[in-house]
């Protein structure tokens, strides 16, 4: 190929990031842009399409979106001939085997590479010399990968997070950590109600957890799928721990504040796995918002519930459905059956002076607790000790022991004692933070048991669940000539009931 025919060629510019910050301040691209277009200009070439490439990282160049789109414009243009100019030749691959099959790529379709700082030869020397600078190229970018590692597992074993921050988290600068992962409101308030709900019973299943994301606005305009949730309820880091099996880091108490305790993980671990189970309501619904909280007086079945369309409107019916029911196929009107309900719930209302007195004695009684729970932290204490003692013997014996079925055994019992650990840990936290927590889970409790009919009434659909569960311990039975039959009130409301008649009120709750 002559001079002249190569200088009558146009010109494509690849440029190509190394890293995030290059990538988020832009200063990479529009410098290497400008050093190709000043080396076309110097050429001769016509400048005709530039191809910014912001994927970070190695991997097959023919595999980059920015790489597949030039050489679908080179496709779409059979007839034009082109120089595509890089700005180093680490742009143009960091791996030898993709640097090889780039160049193939490139001399099918008859494009000539250029680069600012290398000149291409095609003679058995070129090519011997071309080999040796592209082999180093992927000695350099494994060698950065492997630092880069080796400092993020230290991080981790550090007990810091090193990766993208989770949802609810932003990295940020602290004197004392480094990066330190914050939580970022609301979002980390969002994902801490769903986890405690959930592991609460107060989302039935992964589905409502969905949907209670996606209602505030969780993925900002876009669909939340249940991978995430999934994700969002297995990931630890939320309690404040880190671990990452794939690269042998146990688990670890972390530097960052958590949005759940440890005790809220595991109760989620234990749902998922089907070791804890909860009264879901599943049938339950905006329209019929008793379905599956009711049963049959007769045979037990859990009633029904559909709109039946008339001759000119819709109307809302529950039904027994039982096979062998006395009433099987029988209706009765949403409104008959869910006014008994909310005349059972009246009678459930405590008086004012009663939610008044009640909060006073648990109040009493939750301080004696307070006192027992500070001396079980002392007791706590003295279990912490021999844990971390087993812990530094096994460790002694796993750096002697050349077996692999003992030092299997060894590391297994590492493992499960750093469990312990962490959750002794956690049970130590415990008593500061109880009042709080106390005094927030006590006015919320009374806020659906004191005011039951109104939360039912005025309430959302979360809050006709929790009163299902705060104010009934088993689902309510129903016959079609008798209406409800007798109520099993929770405790806290039989407490209010037997206070209510006690003349002297000084029964014990």
């Amino acid at each position: 190929m002559t001079l002249n025919d190569e200088q009558q060629r146009r010109a494509l510019i690849y440029c190509r990031v190394s890293s995030g910050r290059q990538k988020s301040e832009g200063h990479g691209l529009d410098s290497q842009e400008h050093r190709c277009r000043a080396f076309a200009a110097e050429n001769g070439w016509h400048t005709e399409r530039v191809f910014p490439d912001t994927i970070t990282g190695g991997g097959d160049f023919l595999n980059r979106p920015a790489m597949r789109e030039l050489l679908a414009y080179i496709d779409g243009k059979p007839h034009e001939q082109y120089v595509v100019i890089f700005d180093d030749l680490k742009r143009f691959a960091r791996d030898t085997v993709f640097h090889w099959n780039l160049r193939s790529a490139f001399k099918v379709r008859n494009v000539i590479p250029r680069c600012l700082n290398y000149n291409f030869d095609d003679s058995p020397e070129g090519t011997f010399v071309e080999t040796i600078f592209a082999a180093q190229n992927q000695l350099e970018r494994e060698q950065n990968k492997r630092q880069v590692m080796q400092k993020q597992r230290a991080r981790l074993e550090s007990g810091y997070w090193p990766f993208f921050p989770p949802p609810g988290y932003r990295a940020s600068k602290d004197p004392t950590h480094g990066k330190l992962l914050r939580p970022v409101e609301p979002v980390a308030g969002t994902i801490r109600e769903a986890l405690e709900g959930f592991a609460s019973g107060r989302f039935a299943s992964q589905v409502e957890v969905q949907g209670f994301l996606q209602s505030r606005d969780f993925a900002r305009g876009k669909r939340v799928y249940l991978e995430v949730v999934k994700r969002l309820l297995t990931r630890i880091i939320y309690a404040g721990y880190i671990e990452y099996p794939r690269w042998g880091v146990e688990l670890r108490i972390g530097h960052h504040e958590p949005l759940v305790s440890l005790a809220v993980f595991r109760q989620i671990q234990d749902r998922l796995s089907g070791r804890a189970r909860f009264n879901s309501h599943k049938g339950m619904s905006a329209d019929f918002p008793l379905r599956g909280s009711v049963v049959c007086s007769d045979c037990e079945h859990p009633l029904t519930a559909s709109w039946c369309t008339g001759r000119s409107v819709r109307l809302p019916y529950y039904r027994f459905t039982g096979h062998e029911c006395a009433w099987k196929n029988k209706s009765v009107r949403r409104e008959k059956i869910e006014g008994d309900f909310e005349s059972i719930l009246k009678r459930a209302t405590p008086r004012r002076e009663l939610i008044d007195y009640s909060i006073a004695l648990f109040t009493e009684s939750w301080n004696k607790r307070m006192i027992r729970a500070n001396k079980e932290v002392k007791n706590h204490e003295q279990e912490l000790s021999s844990i971390r003692e087993e812990k530094r013997a096994l460790v002694s014996r796993v750096v002697k022991t050349g077996a692999e079925d003992l030092l299997r055994a060894y590391e297994g019992r590492i493992s499960e004692l750093s469990v312990e650990e962490a959750l002794l840990i956690e049970r130590m936290k415990v008593p500061r933070t109880m009042a709080l927590n106390f005094e927030t889970a006590m006015h919320c409790v009374l806020d659906y048991i004191g005011n039951p009919y109104g939360k039912w009434t005025n309430g959302t659909l979360e809050d006709k669940r929790m009163v299902l569960k705060l104010v009934f311990t088993d689902k309510l039975t129903y016959s079609k000539e008798d209406g409800f039959g007798t109520a099993n009130f929770s405790l806290p409301i039989k407490a209010f009931q037997l206070l209510s008649t006690n003349n002297s009120q000084g029964v014990e709750m």
